[in-house]
């Protein structure tokens, strides 16, 4: 008789069921830190443009 290995359904579906929890734990505050840095570069980019627009003036 052949032993078979695997994983059963049961262990499969909490496994899924944990990584949805953690991804709905984690990627909101992963978007809202995306967000934060590109305000910044925004900022950034438009010093820089009024910095060369005041020195050409």
């Amino acid at each position: 008789m052949k032993i078979k290995k695997g994983f059963t359904l049961a262990e499969v579906l909490i496994t899924l069921t944990i990584i949805g929890v953690v991804a709905a734990i984690t990627i909101p505050s992963l978007i809202s830190t995306i967000d934060i840095d590109k305000r910044q570069a925004e900022t950034t980019i438009k010093k820089t443009y009024t910095a060369f627009n005041d020195a050409t003036v």
